[in-house]
């Protein structure tokens, strides 16, 4: 670590640190040069937009212009994708307002649309993700009875009384490829009111029945179908019960695309369809290596040409698919072999339980698969016998995976990212490891932290260093999701281990048909965030991109460590959800992951010196709570686990359940291993209640970084051998906390061996020296403050030893130092009354009171007001860009919102020029010897961008919770200006357009409502200027503060 030079000291001089050290008052002490790898981090750690661009009849120019644009921004480049409006319309007719048999994915113009994007990639030095089909990634040309499609399982019934017998054609026969026939008792059946959520909307209800089948009835008669389909079958009379039904069931196409045909198209002519390339593409099977083939196949053999193969190997950074989302297009998940490999993955035939599988959805949010739904008698009403089916759907999926990632790393030189599994049936922590590059979405996980803690423990256990999210998608914000906003859903992202942020998303912002202002908006308005020059803030975020590209730098080094493994065993991940909602392990300092059996086969999932995982997070001990499901395996592990030392901790009793029929049978050795358990040393059984507490006193375990606050922190640790560095992220969680409130102070302790502590500052990319620190030879504590839903970087440089010159400092002083090795530093006092501090030589020091803050009013305020164009139709030379007119000038006594100002500003979208002037220095306080050496300014808080100038020259970039900068530097004797520039969102300007807004010929006032109006706009809390008085400490090692000495 090379020290910073004197200009580099007055280069940073501006930055102050909000982050507070050992004090409220908000200022950083110490600045290093550590050159462009954290201050400015490389495009490979730099964030991404999703960059949506509606089909291939999209201008090359425009696609260069919009990347250039993302460049600028500060992002490391982009995820290609085809939207092709969601896909299209499902329904006959579908709609499109251009030539998707020309202009559609896949076509020769769609390659020179990704040929085009790739260039511009490449050109201005930014890395590119390339989804493999269109809409979601997913789909794929191809022949309509290609082996590797989608399938459906299609059941029909009949009912046959008591006695009665079945001589008939199998109902349904015909409807597809026969799978199987069944038949059942049916115990009970009553009229239900069924509810599904098949978009993410609304609610629809449905009549139909709910149906109970007597278990030990349920037979395959498949054997006895003859070949035409004829089922010859003669029932017994039942003493209880209602009927028998005869159950049916036929394989299809499911025939679901992921961009429809233009065949079906009717809005506008269509080229005629030459062959399949041209004809949509569907939805490949998600279970098996054909649905893969299917997919790579086309790309091999039909999409890539060598000219792009180079491009995607220079500069083609992952290729992508998203959710499966497509859980629409099929009853139930099916795959032609799913029988036999039921068979072969769990152990018993499945055909005669089919009739379940129309109970459950197939994905959530998603339709009902039918109205009429069947249960068995069983306890669990025949749960256990799907759990299997899920089982067996997650192994296949796993299959699927594992092919596209081994593709993409050999044939590509790339890796594979797919948003693996959840709102499915199927059990996500088992096939995370499966693709190189797993991501989440911040929709999906709903911004909880502990729901990240769920996908990034597998994924870290598995080797996966970077673990993706596609953050920003918020229902009905596709123009006033601000963006303090997104990067408080960053901030919980990467504090919950997953570490990759893809923005969603920017929209191609050329002239697209039958659209009008602000431009080509995808999902109709219905979700956030529409970024690009259309929004007035563009141009100041890259403050925000530099934000997310350091934090990312951090999270991405080493390797992360976890205090804490959770037991985890579920096989559906239909709804994703917080398995442990207690704040007590947070409180404390723990850090703690969710790890299934599943992943106990995993090459790093082994115990050394008691340690999980030693190369990877190095869990100290490992919970299994006592509503959790067991595997016999699992356990079987657990016991090896234990035994080589590692802590396992029962926490509110030993566990009696499994999930699955198939773990029946082995209940009586789980519970065997699990009693023997229980009498080993490594072994506890804890009352529920807090659990942090049991570990610490019981376990005789501590957290990495142990808290003690009076909020709520969250901590994330990364060890970085390589540097010889330890990382952790702190972020103050003050959620539902109003703006500018939530601050909250505390201190931190970790072990002193980890060596020199810095704050590295991802908001001005500066590292800074920690003086204020207590340390023994075991323990160092940092004392800290942090604003409400504030993040901080606290770093351990190993090979250096900590300066710790004071333990602590009162409200209002900080510290900033000339040199980390040296003993001389200043003292900032912000206080209008002095401080005393005593030297370890018996020296008294005495800080001299600062003039009082002064809060700065007589603002002028000029609105720069984005408003539509004066256009009636989108023709194609249509620009979309917005008239930009300015307002008269607003004085302003003290700062409004501006729909307190003027009723036109209520309904402004655009860019705020705010100044006014202060004199300084300012007057002194009541001490005569009191004076002002410096000063910081300080906007309480900031509702969207804000850029600060003093005397023309520009502040670092603020926190916008805690937005505070040390201008001393740019302060002149006498009169001094002050210039603050805010950006909104598109939102108002949006709003009172909205009834002239059309996408794709499609009025959005069919398909949204209008967007909310925001709360305030522009500068609407007091910025004050804060004097300091700076007293230089030379000769002194320790330093304490003397409360009671007032000077």
């Amino acid at each position: 670590m090379k020290l910073s030079t004197v200009d580099a000291m007055k280069l940073f001089a501006t930055a102050c640190l909000p982050l507070v050290l050992a004090s409220a008052a908000p200022c950083k002490p110490e600045v290093f040069d550590v050159g462009a790898n954290f201050a400015n981090p490389p495009a490979s750690v730099r964030p991404f937009f999703r960059y949506w661009v509606p089909d291939a009849t999209v201008s090359d120019d425009i696609i260069n212009k919009d990347v250039e644009a993302i460049k600028r921004a500060g992002a490391g480049g982009f995820e290609l994708l085809g939207f092709y409006n969601y896909g299209g319309t499902q329904s006959e007719p579908a709609f499109s307002v251009t030539d998707w048999a020309k202009y559609g994915w896949g076509t020769e113009a769609w390659r020179n649309t990704t040929r085009a994007a790739f260039r511009s990639s490449k050109e201005h030095g930014l890395l590119m993700d390339y989804a493999l089909g269109p809409n979601q990634g997913s789909g794929v040309p191809a022949h309509e009875d290609a082996e590797g499609l989608m399938l459906d399982l299609v059941p029909f019934n009949a009912t046959v009384p008591f006695g009665g017998s079945f001589n008939d054609t199998l109902p349904g026969w015909g409807s597809g490829k026969f799978v199987s026939a069944s038949i059942a008792l049916v115990l009970e059946s009553r009229v239900a009111n069924w509810s599904a959520t098949p978009g993410f909307e609304n609610t629809f209800y449905y009549n139909g029945t709910r149906q109970v089948l007597a278990s030990d009835s349920l037979e395959d008669v498949s054997s006895a179908v003859s070949g035409d389909g004829h089922l010859d079958l003669n029932f017994p009379s039942s003493d209880t019960g209602l009927e028998f039904r005869l159950f049916a069931f036929y394989q299809k196409r499911s025939g679901y695309r992921e961009q429809v045909s233009p065949e079906k198209i009717v809005q506008i002519p269509q080229s005629p369809v030459d062959g399949y390339v041209q004809n949509g593409s569907w939805v490949n099977d998600h279970f098996s290596e054909a649905g893969a083939k299917l997919l790579i196949d086309f790309w091999e053999d039909s999409f890539l040409d060598l000219d792009l193969r180079e491009l995607v190997r220079e500069v083609g950074q992952y290729a992508w698919e998203d959710s499966m989302e497509f859980g629409t297009g099929v009853a139930v998940w099916w795959t032609p072999k799913m029988l036999e490999q039921f068979r072969s993955i769990i152990g018993y035939d499945f055909t005669k339980y089919l009739p379940l599988l129309y109970s459950h959805v197939s994905q959530t949010p998603g339709p009902l698969p039918s109205p009429d739904r069947f249960f068995t008698d069983d306890e669990d009403e025949g749960m256990s016998y799907l759990n299997d089916y899920y089982k067996t759907l997650t192994t296949l999926n796993r299959v699927y995976l594992e092919t596209l990632q081994a593709w993409a790393q050999n044939a590509l030189q790339s890796e594979y990212t797919a948003q693996v599994v959840y709102n499915l049936p199927m059990e996500m922590a088992a096939n995370i490891p499966a693709v190189g590059i797993p991501e989440t979405e911040s929709l999906g996980f709903a911004h909880l932290v502990d729901a990240y803690r769920q996908f990034s423990a597998p994924a870290n256990l598995a080797g996966r260093n970077i673990i993706s999210n596609e953050l920003g998608a918020v229902q009905l914000e596709a123009y006033t999701q601000t963006l303090p906003e997104l990067i408080w859903d960053t901030k919980l992202s990467i504090v919950g281990g997953v570490n990759r942020i893809v923005y969603h998303g920017y929209p191609y912002s050329g002239y697209y048909p039958n659209t009008t202002w602000p431009g080509y908006t995808t999902f109709y308005y219905r979700f956030s965030a529409m970024h690009g020059p259309r929004q007035p803030a563009w141009e100041y975020y890259d403050d925000y991109m530099n934000w997310t590209a350091r934090m990312q730098h951090i999270a991405q080094s080493g390797v992360a460590k976890t205090d804490v493994a959770f037991w985890v065993y579920d096989v559906t991940t239909y709804e994703i959800f917080s398995r442990y909602n207690s704040s007590d392990m947070d409180d404390a300092g723990f850090t703690y992951g969710y790890i299934s059996p599943s992943n106990f086969d995993l090459e790093d999932a082994y115990v050394q010196d008691g340690i999980l995982a030693p190369e990877r997070q190095a869990y100290k001990a490992f919970v299994v709570r006592q509503n959790d499901s067991m595997t016999l395996a699992g356990v079987q592990k657990l016991e090896e686990f234990a035994s080589n030392g590692l802590p396992i901790v029962f926490y509110g009793g030993i566990p009696d359940s499994v999930l699955s029929r198939s773990d029946e049978k082995d209940l009586e050795s789980i519970y065997s291993i699990l009693e023997n358990m229980s009498k080993m040393e490594k072994v506890h059984i804890v009352p529920e209640g807090s659990l942090a507490r049991s570990l610490i006193s019981d376990v005789g375990i501590t957290p990495k970084v142990a808290v003690e606050t009076d909020g709520r922190w969250m901590t994330y640790w990364r060890e970085d051998e390589v540097s010889a560095h330890s990382y952790v992220t702190l972020y103050n969680d003050a959620s539902g906390a109003s703006l500018g409130e939530g601050r909250s102070s505390g201190k931190v302790t970790v072990a002193a061996a980890l060596g020199a502590p810095y704050v590295y500052d991802a908001w001005t990319g500066e590292v800074i020296a920690v003086r204020v620190c207590q340390h023994d030879e075991e323990n160092m504590t940092i004392p800290v403050s942090l604003a409400g839903n504030q993040t901080a970087i606290l770093a351990f440089h190993h090979d250096e030893t900590p300066q710790c010159s004071l333990d602590r400092l009162p409200e209002g002083v900080s510290v900033r130092a000339a040199s980390a090795a040296a003993p001389t530093f200043e003292l900032l006092n912000r206080n209008s009354a002095a401080e005393t501090f005593e030297c370890h030589v018996e020296q008294t020091i005495k800080l001299p009171a600062a003039a009082s803050a002064v809060e700065l009013s007589d603002w002028n305020l000029v609105v720069e007001s984005w408003t539509a164009p004066n256009r009636t139709s989108a023709d194609a030379d249509y620009t979309y860009e917005a008239v930009k007119t300015n307002s008269s000038a607003f004085s302003l006594p003290s700062l409004q919102p501006w729909s307190e100002l003027s009723n036109s500003l209520r309904k402004t979208s655009g860019i705020g020029f705010y100044s006014t002037n202060f004199t300084w220095p300012p007057r002194p306080a009541s001490d005569a010897q009191a004076g002002s050496s410096g000063a910081e300014i300080d906007l309480a808080y900031i509702l969207n961008t804000a850029r600060v100038w003093i005397n023309g020259h520009q502040v670092a970039p603020l926190d916008p919770v805690a937005p505070v900068a040390d201008i001393s530097s740019f302060l002149v004797d006498g009169d001094n200006s002050i210039t603050i520039v805010t950006a909104t969102t598109l939102g108002a300007a949006v709003r009172e357009y909205w009834e002239q807004i059309s996408v794709a010929g499609a009025p959005v006032t069919l398909t949204a409502p209008a967007p909310r109006e925001e709360a305030a706009q522009g500068l609407v809390a007091p910025v004050k200027l804060i004097p300091y008085s700076s007293t230089k400490i030379e000769g002194c090692y320790n330093l304490s503060y003397r409360r009671d000495e007032v000077i």
